[in-house]
C-alpha cells in the first residue's frame, strides 16, 4: 500500500471540502477557505496512531479550483490536483500521483479544518489549522 499518495490524496481531500464551503449552492453565509493551512495530525486507517508535528509537518494551499500540499516526516510527499464539490462532499483528482481521485467529507470549527477521506478502502482523518 503506498501511503505516500493516500497522504497527499487526504491533504487535497482536506482542501477540496474546504473549497466546498465557500461554492455551495445552498443559502446561507459563504465561507471562504483559501489560504494555507498547517497539518495538526493526520491518520492512516482506524485504529492507527495519527502522525503529527514534529514527526510529521506539512502545509496546504487553497485556491479556487487547485490544490498544492507539501508534507515532511515519516512520510514526506508532495502534490497538486483539482477539486470539485457538492453539499458537504467532494472529489479531488490529483495531477501528481498518477490521477489518483479520493472521496470524503469535511467539517470546519473556527479555523480548523478535519477531513474524513477513503481511498482504495484506507480511511484517512487529517486535521489542519488556517494559517494565512
Amino acid at each position: 500500500m503506498r501511503f505516500r499518495g493516500l497522504l497527499s490524496v487526504a491533504a487535497g481531500a482536506a482542501i477540496a471540502l474546504a473549497a466546498e464551503a465557500c461554492s455551495s449552492s445552498t443559502t446561507g453565509p459563504s465561507v471562504n477557505l483559501s489560504g494555507t493551512y498547517g497539518l495538526v495530525s493526520i491518520q492512516f486507517g482506524q485504529g492507527t496512531t495519527a502522525l503529527m508535528p514534529p514527526t510529521e509537518t506539512g502545509t496546504f494551499a487553497l485556491s479556487a479550483t487547485t490544490y498544492t500540499v507539501t508534507l515532511s516526516g515519516q512520510v514526506p510527499d508532495q502534490d497538486t490536483g483539482t477539486y470539485s464539490i457538492s453539499g458537504s462532499t467532494w472529489s479531488q483528482i490529483s495531477s501528481t500521483q498518477g490521477g489518483a481521485q479520493s472521496t470524503g467529507t469535511y467539517t470546519l470549527n473556527g479555523s480548523t479544518l478535519t477531513v474524513t477521506t477513503t481511498q482504495n478502502g484506507v480511511v484517512i482523518v487529517s486535521v489542519w489549522q488556517k494559517l494565512s
